[in-house]
């Protein structure tokens, strides 16, 4: 499974196409493509950040057909009892270059993930882990692991450590690793990842990280915003060619 460096809030198929030119073929690490979406996109609702909410009609116009990308929905909810109805219209949404979806909701249902990888056998399942959901498990790494295995073990391919909930707070190093250390000791098939505060002027965050767990992914959002909560594609570009200059793929 490949490792991805992660831009959270595209709202255009020219942004991905100018982003991915920071993206060598041949990489070992996939440009994780984010596009925002929510219950709302499905009932053409407000969003509360509509510059990163594309609309439903929008949506598949901005993922690329290319081999160094990783195309997610990355989609949160408030009515997780209809999480596998709203599943299948995004997967409707999304088009056939999606590869998936990133869940941003407290531990979804299990049995919701079992009966979307049912239906749609490579889906990718990327698991976000945010700051309410480290309390559900009393910010007790161990604990995590544990109910990791236990409940979701053959249905994610990724996990997401972040703090931040996408409002740019800055991940603690040396917390994270407690984490990532309790998730590999359990040998689970699945990618790891971290996010919080990410920049090109803050990587130095993951840097300590990088021996230790050498195919850890990373993902930014809300450090790569304007002032009018657009991606800026400069700090996008920047961040994926000092991401890959990090990792030591260019």
């Amino acid at each position: 499974m490949l490792s991805y460096v992660g831009v959270t809030g595209f709202g255009s198929r020219h942004q991905v196409k100018s982003v991915l030119r920071s993206v060598p073929f041949g990489t070992n690490r996939k440009l994780m493509v984010g596009v925002r979406a929510s219950h709302n996109t499905i009932d053409g609702g407000k969003h509360l950040f509509p510059c990163q909410y594309p609309s439903g009609s929008q949506m598949r116009t901005i993922f690329v057909n290319d081999p160094r990308v990783l195309n997610l929905v990355h989609f949160n909810t408030r009515d997780p009892d209809l999480l596998y109805e709203q599943l299948m219209d995004m997967w409707g949404f999304a088009g056939t270059l999606c590869h998936g979806f990133q869940l941003n909701m407290i531990w979804p249902s299990p049995e919701v993930i079992r009966k979307v990888k049912a239906r749609w056998k490579e889906c990718i399942i990327v698991l976000w882990v945010c700051t309410h959901a480290f309390e559900v498990v009393e910010n007790n790494p161990k604990t995590l692991a544990d109910k990791v295995e236990r409940e979701y073990k053959g249905l994610i391919d990724y996990i997401l450590l972040d703090a931040s909930g996408g409002f740019g707070k800055p991940l603690d190093t040396e917390v994270l690793r407690g984490y990532l250390r309790a998730i590999t000791a359990k040998n689970l098939p699945i990618g790891l990842g971290v996010a919080g505060g990410l920049s090109p002027s803050t990587l130095g965050l993951v840097e300590p990280l990088i021996k230790e767990f050498p195919r850890l992914s990373i993902d930014a959002e809300g450090c790569l915003m304007d002032e009018g909560d657009h991606l800026n594609l400069t700090l996008a570009h920047d961040f994926v060619n000092n991401s890959l200059l990090l990792f030591g793929e260019i």
